[in-house]
């Protein structure tokens, strides 16, 4: 029986998620490694040089995803900004999830519907945006101005550089990829080779919003075309 699938993740925004994943496993490891004076001298300076080339390709994918998809990125940015009552609404059980996971009876049992991103991945993923820039400004100032910034200018740059991005790991790996597991049809579009596609059923069942508002708008302006 055939089943019907509707695409979540164009091959732009598995390319700019997965090599951002990758890139920023990388930087992290070898700015841990550095600043916590795991490794010798020697060996910290060669992953000083290694951390500035994996900056190049994390800035590059971040600013190449903006500007040559910049219908993609503006879209994103929009569905993250869409904050209404459903959105705030998700916070009153955490979408289920503590019920689901952990037995506890938080909140209604019915999750408020929701659009193209929950209320929990929107506040992570603007989290996550704002300091994916943050960071590669920071980094690259620190690397390229330091001097000219000042001591006290220079010492906060630097601890935000640090310190956000352990934070934001932290948020990544303790929260936002232990649920992606979880909802395993988002994860296989995500990181399988091939369309970025999941059930429409699995799609109506976490993002209602999204098919109902979105995904049948379209397919109503193809009909009528």
């Amino acid at each position: 029986m055939h089943e019907n699938r509707v695409l979540k993740f164009p091959l732009s925004e598995k390319v700019f998620h997965n090599v951002n994943l990758i890139t920023w496993i990388a930087l992290i490891i070898t700015g841990a490694l550095i600043y916590f004076k795991i490794v010798d001298e020697a060996t910290a300076k060669m992953l000083m040089d290694w951390h500035i080339g994996i900056g190049i390709v994390f800035t590059i994918n971040f600013f190449g995803f903006m500007l040559l998809n910049f219908d993609r990125f503006s879209l994103m940015i929009r569905n993250l900004l869409i904050w209404d009552r459903d959105t705030f609404a998700w916070f009153k059980n955490f979408g289920g999830y503590p019920r689901r996971l952990f037995g506890i009876k938080f909140g209604p049992e019915e999750v408020a519907p929701q659009g193209r991103f929950n209320a929990g991945q929107k506040a992570a993923y603007l989290i996550f945006m704002f300091m994916i820039f943050g960071l590669i400004v920071s980094g690259w100032l620190f690397y390229a101005y330091p001097a000219a910034m000042g001591k006290i200018f220079t010492k906060w740059i630097f601890l935000f550089h640090v310190w956000g991005s352990i934070l934001t790991s932290l948020l990544a790996f303790c929260v936002h990829m232990p649920l992606a597991i979880i909802n395993s049809e988002d994860l296989k579009a995500m990181f399988r080779f091939g369309p970025g596609d999941v059930p429409l059923e699995d799609a109506h069942h976490h993002a209602p919003k999204w098919v109902e508002d979105d995904l049948m708008a379209v397919d109503a302006t193809k009909a009528a075309h």
